[in-house]
């Protein structure tokens, strides 16, 4: 009886075991947005067809590599607080033989299609591809362009031109296997040498205090000229108010002379009116003849 029991206890045992050996051996799972390739570990083939998310039956000795589909970004950083707890800044040289120290940042995908490509080309998974061959793929890049730029120009914005540069450049070399950078920069300022930095300081310092005099001098120019504007206006008022008062006298003259001869013939008329008596003169001087009479006259004839 004791035997009976322990043989079909044996058997159910067996079978997970050999259940569980098979599944080691002959199964395999991708995760979901990711991408597997397979390697024969015996005979070091690489399937050319990557295998899609999902449970998959392999043969002996076939192994799956996992890749991700979906974008990845890594920050490469002197921090001990941003991204890996070691320093993993870079440095590379630039023009005059000066060593910059520099944080990086760099956003990629690779293409499913090529995941086979690229296994076989590096028989490494991505985490160590980003970690070696693009890490190693950018310092090159930045010692190639690096020595086209000064310290001084770095950090006047040529940065950003280099690090388009080398973007183009992982991806001219690295995109045949599948791997496309979307972005890659600078993190944090660029970190050069002491004495170097120094000088920039200096040079900025002196700058700055160039640029301060310059609008100081363009602002005492403006002031001093606003002012000769104002003294001119204000000249150029009085000027413009005595042209009016002298013109105004001027027309006020020539209404006096000419209104002023009106006024006395006006007047002597009303003199003559006054004096006059009513009768009309007795003494005819024919159609032709003009009667002059003057008011002493009258007054002699009275």
């Amino acid at each position: 009886m004791m035997i009976k029991k322990i043989v079909p206890a044996f058997f159910i045992i067996l079978t997970l075991i050999v259940a569980f050996i098979l599944k080691s051996l002959f199964v395999a799972s991708v995760s979901a947005n990711h991408v597997g390739v397979e390697f024969n570990r015996i005979d070091g083939r690489v399937e050319t067809v990557p295998l899609t998310s999902g449970w998959h039956l392999m043969g002996i000795g076939t192994s799956v590599v996992e890749f991700p589909t979906f974008t990845q970004t890594y920050t490469w950083t002197k921090s001990l607080h941003e991204g890996a707890p070691i320093d993993e800044s870079m440095n590379f040289q630039v023009a005059s033989g000066v060593v910059i120290n520099a944080d990086l940042s760099i956003s990629y995908s690779i293409d499913s299609t090529k995941a086979p490509v690229l296994y076989q080309k590096y028989k490494r998974g991505y985490e160590e591809i980003t970690s070696q061959i693009i890490r190693n793929e950018i310092r090159n890049s930045l010692n190639i362009y690096g020595s086209d730029y000064d310290a001084e120009g770095l950090l006047s914005g040529g940065k950003i031109k280099l690090a388009e540069q080398v973007r183009k450049k992982i991806n001219g070399d690295l995109g045949t296997y599948g791997i496309l950078v979307e972005q890659f920069g600078f993190v944090n300022e660029l970190r050069l040498p002491a004495n170097i930095q120094q000088a920039i300081d200096a040079k900025i310092q002196a700058t700055q205090e160039a640029l301060k005099s310059e609008a100081m001098l363009r602002k005492n120019k403006a002031d001093a000229a606003n002012a000769v504007a104002i003294a001119q206006g204000q000249a150029d008022a009085k000027i413009a108010a005595a042209q009016g008062d002298a013109k105004a006298l001027a027309v006020l003259g020539e209404s006096i002379k000419q209104y002023g001869a009106e006024a006395a013939k006006v007047k002597n008329q009303t003199l003559w009116i006054e004096k006059w008596d009513g009768k009309l003169p007795t003494t005819t001087a024919g159609n032709n003849a003009a009667l002059i009479m003057g008011l002493n006259g009258m007054s002699d004839a009275k």
